[in-house]
């Protein structure tokens, strides 16, 4: 019956039903996770920007925001534990993000239980990038359970780049604070408070955001739990934007759920460019993100999930990813 549980997110917050908002940093357990994804376009002819000549003026059709996202994605994820209270992870992730463009990412994290509801974790991040450059990201996190029904969870990260990165800006240096705050209000209702701040230097660009995002959860008895999301962007160049979605959780079997998430975007800005060459934030982005994920437990051990996703925006970008994977705990 683990799965019920895991349903009854707001009974348990250490055990959501993969919420959005949702992530596994602070987990402490033997486990082999492996992802692989796809992504196809249908409107937008990707990746070679389009060169037009009026006159003796040429003029290049840039690219759009997404630009970065991978075509092809695979991650593979190690962890193990080292006694009672401490846990080792590696990971490992290649992404084809366009023709010529890919990147490889490794981490390696230690976490650790201090004392009985306190957590701690310190991790680095390397990513390499084969147009020629390095990234590195090293950062801290804790995690307090205050009480049976409150959750209280801070980490920072440190992003840094050379001048070798020409074709994204150029050198960067960026910190990322991070707050969430997860609090049971009743049996079956919960809520999930998050502030993020960054903070970035660089030599293209230099600006300050604020990310504000509210969940509320709700357990039905229908089996189904129920998450909705709305989350405020805004930061010092004039980008703002708001994100309300909705994540319906259902519950098929003792070894199977079905997810659907449903988000809607839309932004104001003033086309800025955020350092990267050929690529701006357009005004008035609205976009589009339908997604149906399955999860099954195929036995004790192992669980698989197969996710679709759907996105389409204002500015002529239709895409649909494709994921596959799988978790061995051991």
């Amino acid at each position: 019956m683990r799965f019920i549980v895991v349903l009854i997110v707001v009974i348990s917050m250490s055990m959501p039903l993969f919420s959005q908002g949702y992530d596994d940093s602070f987990e402490m357990k033997n486990k082999v996770k492996v992802e692989l994804q796809y992504a196809d376009y249908g409107e937008y002819e990707y990746p070679e920007a389009i060169l037009f000549r009026f006159g003796l003026q040429e003029y290049y059709q840039l690219r759009p925001f997404l630009a970065n996202f991978p075509e092809r994605r695979s991650l593979i994820k190690f962890t193990r534990t080292v006694g009672a209270k401490t846990a080792i992870g590696v990971k490992y992730q290649f992404s084809d993000i366009r023709e010529d463009v890919n990147s490889h990412l490794t981490e390696a994290k230690v976490t650790t239980s201090i004392r009985p509801g306190l957590t701690a974790l310190v991790g680095v991040q390397m990513i390499y990038d084969e147009r020629g450059f390095k990234a590195w990201q090293p950062g801290v996190g804790m995690r307090w359970d205050l009480s049976a029904a409150t959750t209280l969870q801070a980490d920072a990260q440190y992003y840094t780049r050379g001048e070798d990165a020409v074709d994204i800006g150029g050198s960067l240096g960026s910190l990322n604070l991070r707050c969430k705050l997860r609090q049971v209000l009743t049996v079956s209702t919960a809520m999930m408070l998050e502030y993020l701040f960054y903070d970035a230097d660089g030599e293209a660009i230099e600006f300050t955001s604020h990310t504000v995002s509210l969940w509320l959860s709700r357990f039905f008895h229908t089996q189904t739990a129920v998450h909705l999301n709305l989350r405020f962007y805004d930061n010092s160049l004039g980008i703002q934007s708001m994100a309300p979605s909705i994540e319906i959780g259902q519950y098929l079997n003792w070894a199977t759920i079905l997810r659907f998430k449903y988000r809607y975007y839309n932004n104001k800005s003033n086309n800025i460019s955020l350092g990267e060459s050929d690529i701006v934030v357009p005004d008035g982005l609205k976009t589009h993100a339908a997604s149906l994920q399955l999860n099954r437990e195929l036995n004790s051990e192992l669980l698989g999930y197969l996710k679709y996703r759907y996105y389409k925006s204002n500015q002529g970008v239709v895409m649909n990813t494709y994921l596959l994977g799988f978790v061995y705990s051991f």
